[in-house]
């Protein structure tokens, strides 16, 4: 049975083995895991199935600068893409197509060599160099001042919006609910046990919550009296027209990862006031044909407006890689910005919470949702149903230093 559409009561109580709070990608994989498992599960979210960062992103099945503590869920993630019409009956139109991370300098191609060599030493030997003249032949498009890059064979894209509902389906088909437009007005606790969970919808007994609430975290973490280190990092994309096959691979500049890397710095910057978004080039074409162009990425709080100037940037980079874009003149019809969930130290925050036994944290995928969520989704719920996991959940605990400098 589904709340999406009931009417409100108060009044009314219902029981779950596990609540989940949020239906992004991490909370909606975890349902769907824990559904397969046989526990009755309740998915509650405030506003509808995908309306966070899990359905308004680049939409990449991203391997090539995932951190080597998510690589796990990662390669996990990515099988599961393979297969995954046939196993929750939804296509969501994956593309196995490969990426690169494109070098516009020799200094960028130096860097990209040494970073391909680490990312082997990460566990990640599929990567390689490509060199110029191999770059250029394998791609049209692309400006000749492009130096070549990395190459990733397992990188892709999917629709993450179809991902989101094709899971919030596979929940339902399990015998499972999610309830959307639903407010969390308290999450009450038995000592220091969780009880239940009071929504605008009724009241539902549970021994168990998973904050999976993405840029929202941390205001159901206060709830428990949790402080939870996971901050709004808005991305602005720019979404084209439909066209024909053009660039058939997801790619970034040397740049954008130089930017994650110290990504820190910049949020650090933001509570002073100094940072400034800057625009760096990343693209992805979608089974339809709409271009997905971006990016700029800064810390504003939970302001979701598209300013006139990050734009104005995004297109200028484009231009610069890919000039027949421009030069075409294709046509932009829409530009969005979300939230990604970010923390200080590129990782999620997982596991149960030291002092609220039964509070499961699921959240701050930093922008890779679609790569690192199934398989993150999947421990999540090995955790709550057995209190143990295939693979390694302690890197992720809420209480690592790393979280907190």
């Amino acid at each position: 049975m589904s709340y999406d559409f009931a009417t409100y009561d108060k009044n009314y109580h219902t029981e779950a083995d596990v609540v989940v709070i949020g239906a992004g990608i991490f909370g909606l994989s975890t349902a769907y895991f824990l559904s397969k498992m046989g526990k009755k599960v309740i998915v509650v979210e405030k506003k509808d199935v995908g309306s966070g960062a899990s359905g308004s992103n680049e939409a990449w099945v991203w391997l090539s600068t995932r951190t080597r503590e998510v690589l796990p869920f990662v390669r996990f993630s990515q099988q599961f893409y393979t297969n995954i019409e046939e196993t929750i009956g939804y296509d969501v139109e994956y593309n196995n197509c490969g990426g690169y991370i494109i070098a516009e300098s020799q200094e960028e191609m130096d860097f990209l060599a040494k970073y391909c060599e680490q990312r082997w030493k990460d566990g990640l030997p599929e990567i390689h160099m490509i060199g110029q003249e191999e770059f250029h032949k394998r791609e049209r498009g692309y400006s000749p001042h492009v130096m070549g890059g990395t190459y990733n064979p397992l990188d892709g894209c999917v629709n993450s919006i179809l991902v989101c509902v094709g899971f919030a389906s596979a929940v339902r088909d399990l015998g499972n609910e999610v309830w959307t437009k639903t407010d969390i007005t308290a999450i009450n606790l038995k000592g220091k046990k969780v009880h239940e969970v009071v929504t605008n919808r009724g009241t539902i007994r549970t021994d168990c919550v998973v904050n999976a609430a993405g840029s929202w975290a941390a205001d159901i973490g206060k709830l428990v009296n949790v402080d939870v280190p996971c901050k709004p990092e808005r991305m602005t994309v720019l979404v084209s027209e439909p066209v024909a096959p053009y660039i058939n691979n997801v790619s970034m500049t040397g740049k954008y990862l130089l930017d994650e890397l110290n990504k820190a710095e910049q949020a650090a910057a933001a509570e002073t006031g100094e940072a400034e978004a800057s625009a760096v080039y990343v693209y992805t074409q979608m089974k339809k044909g709409n271009l997905l162009l971006g990016s700029t990425e800064d810390f504003v709080g939970y302001d979701r407006r598209v300013n006139f100037e990050n734009p104005k940037a995004i297109a200028k980079v484009i231009g610069d890689i890919n000039p027949e874009i421009r030069d075409k003149k294709v046509n932009i019809i829409r530009a969005f910005a979300n939230f990604f969930p970010f923390t200080m130290d590129n990782n999620p925050i997982m596991g149960p919470v030291p002092g609220v036994e039964g509070f499961i944290m699921a959240t701050g995928l930093n922008g890779g949702g679609m790569a690192i969520g199934i398989g993150a989704g999947y421990t999540t719920a090995q955790y709550c149903a057995f209190k143990e996991t295939h693979f390694r959940i302690d890197y992720f605990d809420i209480q690592r230093e790393s979280l907190w400098k």
